[in-house]
């Protein structure tokens, strides 16, 4: 098991990775081909609409991946991913630009969520293997910043691929030890988790979780406070995932570089990983549901304190705030959802928070940031995320989400 979990580490470390290279840079080669803001919106948030649908579609073919525990499922993605990304490198018309991010959004949105799925189903530590996702991804911003500002920015792309041919390397290893193991998610009162054996599964496996398999999305979509968490999310996720286009025309409109923009994710997304580890001590003391709302607060506070249009080197110089921000809410909103979902439809419940929450609210991010942009300046930009993130905080205090919801009380 310990050597899987440094198999795990590497698929966060380089999916992410491959995520850093390509989103803080995406903003600023579309700019660099003649496309307008508006158009670079309607690229992104014409990918993340695709992500919507990718997300419950791969879900399925996921959960039905029985023999290899979903493994199986994902290295396809990643393969189909990395080659798509090298089909695009010579693409610079808009039309046929826009088709095939989309078909790279296809492959690429879901891999996040099921990755997630994979980690709750083994039963390691969410906090401490997903703060490898935000190592990978500063690493990423990083390597691609500096090797762009020497060969330009078309090589986001086969670096993109790079890594995700890596992370199928390491699927693959993952399938070859599994082979006579099959794992299932069993949740306790602590939402933590533990593995059982092929043989023990049989025995398991009752009639109520045959049911609750074909149910699927319906049971989900009758969880109201799933749903009253998700619609909470739709404000925060959004925001968070179009920074990471946006923030560069912020960082050089206020005097940066575009490798300065590289070393600014490497602070910002490096500081993710020590604060996503450190929320299970977080949330035993505050509960996470508290822990979540100072973040979220911090959140809003942070994109409005931008649109006031600092100069970078402040804007460096307080690179943890999204430390805070991300890996705190990348990590507890994944565990409220573990909390409150029935755990053999994690991997269901991953997806449907992708696609409705996190796609959704980046698609309107995207899209009214470009134009925001094309209209006034990317300072606008950023105060519309900050009072989009407001409402986000003012429906989870209305909700009630802020008290400490008991794993007892689910209904089961």
């Amino acid at each position: 098991m310990k050597k899987n979990y440094y198999n795990y580490v590497g698929i966060y470390t380089f999916t992410y990775a491959a995520l850093g290279v390509v989103l803080p840079l995406i903003g600023q080669y579309l700019d660099s081909i003649g496309f307008s803001g508006a158009q670079i919106g309607t690229i992104t948030a014409s990918a993340t609409v695709m992500g919507m649908f990718a997300s419950p579609f791969w879900a399925k073919i996921f959960h039905k991946d029985r023999k290899y525990e979903g493994n199986l499922t994902v290295f396809v993605l990643c393969i189909l991913a990395a080659f798509t990304s090298i089909g695009i490198m010579s693409v610079k018309q808009y039309g046929i630009f826009l088709l095939t991010y989309i078909l790279l959004s296809f492959f690429q949105m879901p891999i996040m969520p099921l990755t997630d799925a994979l980690i709750l189903n083994v039963g390691h530590s969410f906090g401490n293997t997903r703060k490898w996702g935000a190592i990978g991804f500063a690493l990423g911003v990083l390597i691609s910043g500096q090797i762009a500002e020497i060969l330009g920015l078309t090589i986001i792309f086969p670096l993109y691929s790079v890594a995700f041919f890596i992370t199928a390397i390491i699927i693959i290893n993952i399938i070859k030890k599994n082979k006579n193991t099959v794992s299932i998610v069993r949740i306790n009162k602590d939402c933590t988790y533990f593995g059982e054996t092929k043989d023990n599964i049989q025995s398991s496996e009752t009639t109520e979780t045959l049911e609750l398999h074909k149910v699927g999305y319906l049971s989900l979509l009758k969880n109201k406070k799933l749903m009253q968490l998700l619609l909470c999310a739709f404000f925060l996720c959004g925001t968070n995932v179009a920074n990471n286009t946006y923030f560069g025309f912020l960082y050089i409109d206020t005097g940066g570089t575009v490798a300065g923009i590289g070393f600014a994710f490497l602070l910002m997304a490096g500081s993710e990983a020590p604060f996503m580890a450190f929320c299970d001590k977080l949330s035993n003391k505050f509960t996470l549901e508290k822990v979540l709302l100072i973040a979220m607060i911090i959140s809003a506070a942070r994109f409005i304190w931008y649109s006031s249009h600092p100069p970078y080197w402040f804007i460096l110089g307080m690179f943890f705030l999204q430390g805070m921000v991300n890996g705190i809410i990348l990590v507890e909103f994944v565990r409220y959802i573990a909390k409150i979902v029935n755990p053999e439809i994690i991997c269901m419940a991953m997806a449907l928070y992708q696609a409705v929450s996190s796609n959704c609210s980046t698609i309107v991010c995207q899209l009214f940031g470009g134009i925001i942009m094309d209209i006034y300046n990317s300072s606008a930009v950023y105060l519309f995320f900050g009072l989009y993130n407001v409402i986000g905080i003012i429906l989870y205090l209305s909700f009630g989400l802020q008290k400490e919801y008991l794993i007892e009380n689910k209904i089961k």
